[in-house]
């Protein structure tokens, strides 16, 4: 009888929205560099925002359009990826861009480092049966000066499990405390690494600087609906350029905070004796574009 491994993966807390305060969301953040919350969705809301982008979701292509061999391979040969999620989805814009505990957490670990923060990327992630798993990866990657064991965390992200995450469906791998690790370029071994399984609704909320990565999807018929909302500093570039995915109509029917997040407004430290960043004609946004006297 071939002899069983003693080596006991590590495991994400698991939280409730309904019961959990935002301080031990970010205790146990800062601890394991991530944490499963459930309840952070209904089932309705779910519901209604895939309804909402069901026309995107049947029209997009598994994989990207470029051919470059790199972006392929992050990307995910059968795994569809789309953006534009505040222009598509009225439920996103008023439920997901604005969670109050999305909001809580980024206030907390990103405004001791500026002014203000805003929407990183809203992006679908389905990935799709037989779909490979990505490589493991920290998301700070995209700002490399930003992504050392020292400097202080840049981004906050949560990925919504818009369908039960399961180990055979692709839910997203992890390496709890890689964020800690004083050497970002040591990989992490398959007994460091779990998976994000979480029910419909839940929220896996981690920082850019954990390494983790989308699992494989195993099954034959059955596809992983995931929604990655991240912020990041609002000095910082995002990965999605925001505000050219809505419509300056659809921008105006939407809360100063929520344009602020998408970049319909400017980035103003003045009280911090900082500078103005993103104007128009060195004016916040709306003043700028002739929205407001």
């Amino acid at each position: 009888m071939a002899a069983q491994s003693s080596v006991i993966k590590p495991q994400l807390a698991v939280l409730d929205a309904h019961t959990a305060n935002i301080d031990e969301i970010i205790a146990v953040i800062e601890r394991d560099g991530g944490v499963i919350v459930h309840n952070m969705l209904s089932a309705q809301t779910v519901a209604t925002m895939l309804d909402e982008l069901a026309a995107t979701t049947a029209a997009t292509q598994t994989g990207p359009k470029t051919e470059h061999a790199f972006v392929n391979y992050f990307w995910g040969e059968k795994t569809k990826r789309f953006t534009r999620l505040v222009q598509r989805s009225q439920t996103f814009a008023d439920q997901v861009l604005v969670h109050p505990v999305l909001l809580g957490v980024a206030d907390a670990m990103l405004k001791p480092h500026c002014a203000s923060y805003w929407m990183n990327t809203g992006q679908m992630m389905i990935v799709m049966p037989d779909g490979n798993p990505q490589y493991m990866h920290r998301d700070s990657d995209d700002w490399p000066t930003m992504n050392t064991p020292t400097t202080p965390v840049c981004q906050v992200s949560c990925m919504f499990a818009l369908s039960d995450f399961t180990a055979e469906n692709g839910a997203t791998r992890v390496a709890p405390g890689s964020h800690l690790w004083p050497d970002y370029k040591r990989e992490a071994t398959d007994d460091e690494i779990t998976q994000a399984v979480m029910p419909l609704g839940s929220g896996m909320i981690y920082t850019g600087k954990v390494l983790h990565s989308a699992g494989a999807n195993k099954t034959t018929d059955e596809a992983r609906f995931g929604l990655h909302m991240s912020y990041i500093y609002g000095w910082l570039t995002p990965e999605e350029a925001g505000c050219l995915g809505v419509t300056e109509t659809r921008a105006k029917s939407l809360s100063a905070l929520q344009q602020r997040l998408i970049g319909y407004r400017c980035y103003d430290a003045s009280d911090l004796n900082g500078g103005r960043l993103w104007t128009v004609d060195y004016e916040d946004i709306p003043t700028g574009l002739g929205w407001t006297k």
